[in-house]
């Protein structure tokens, strides 16, 4: 019987989603739980993996089991035991052809950033950009350079990945008072990208690069020309769409 499940997590104790070994993980977590449930290790297998200090509201895993639970009862029986920081949303019971990172047609990832005074409390959840001399304005069209079909390679610190080339169906920023959301929708993501072209856009926003200069790190598809990387703190794995 295969499960599907929908995850949240605060990835501010995480050393990622993926086992590594001795350090915590939100993979180690939920399976060490499914170890107990089922007496024998089981495997989970998510929708991709995300970084150290990475967020997810919604991240998608499936596994598969010989014990026939309702799905809601699976559901409490793993987050009763769970840590705190991690919990999962909903369960239910798939088709054994569905798996949770090759059946997935898009993710969508948003990053948050915060122009306004610094707060300690919410520093893991957020990027505080000290800098305050961003035009907004250019930014969100730096954004939109990103949107189509392209090749990322300029954007990626993974210099192994042959294809780098992906589609961002939709790409955009909302304002609400001094906090500022960007939110990407695509069909695939490369390590670190979203936060590369983030930090990009705000080098251009800053007046330290132009539109068409970013466009031509694009074309020139070099990692070298776009050296800036936002923190971890401020992504969050958004929604996985089946």
């Amino acid at each position: 019987m295969r499960y599907k499940c929908v995850c949240a997590y605060d990835g501010s104790m995480f050393h990622g989603f993926q086992l590594q070994k001795d350090l915590r993980t939100v993979q180690l977590e939920i399976e060490a739980v499914l170890l107990v449930i089922h007496k024998k290790k089981v495997r989970i297998y998510p929708s991709g993996r995300t970084d150290t200090g990475v967020h997810a509201l919604n991240q998608v895993f499936h596994f598969d089991s010989d014990l026939e639970m309702a799905p809601e009862n699976m559901k409490n029986a793993i987050n009763s035991r769970l840590p705190k920081d991690v919990y999962i949303k909903e369960v239910e019971i798939v088709d054994e052809s569905f798996h949770a990172r090759y059946s997935a047609k898009a993710k969508e990832y948003h990053y948050l950033i915060d122009f306004g005074e610094f707060n300690p409390l919410l520093r893991n959840y957020r990027y505080f950009c000290h800098q305050k001399d961003v035009d907004l304005e250019k930014f969100k069209e730096a954004l939109g350079v990103f949107q189509g079909v392209h090749d990322f390679r300029s954007f990626t610190k993974n210099k192994t990945t042959k294809n780098t080339v992906r589609y961002i169906y939709k790409i955009e920023a909302d304002v609400e008072g001094t906090l500022v959301t960007v939110k990407i929708v695509g069909d695939g993501f490369l390590h670190n990208m979203v936060r590369i072209m983030v930090a990009m856009a705000l080098e251009v926003g800053r007046g330290k690069i132009t539109v068409d200069g970013l466009r031509e790190i694009m074309a020139k598809k070099d990692r070298r020309l776009s050296p800036k990387i936002l923190p971890p703190t401020g992504l969050y794995l958004f929604r996985v769409y089946y």
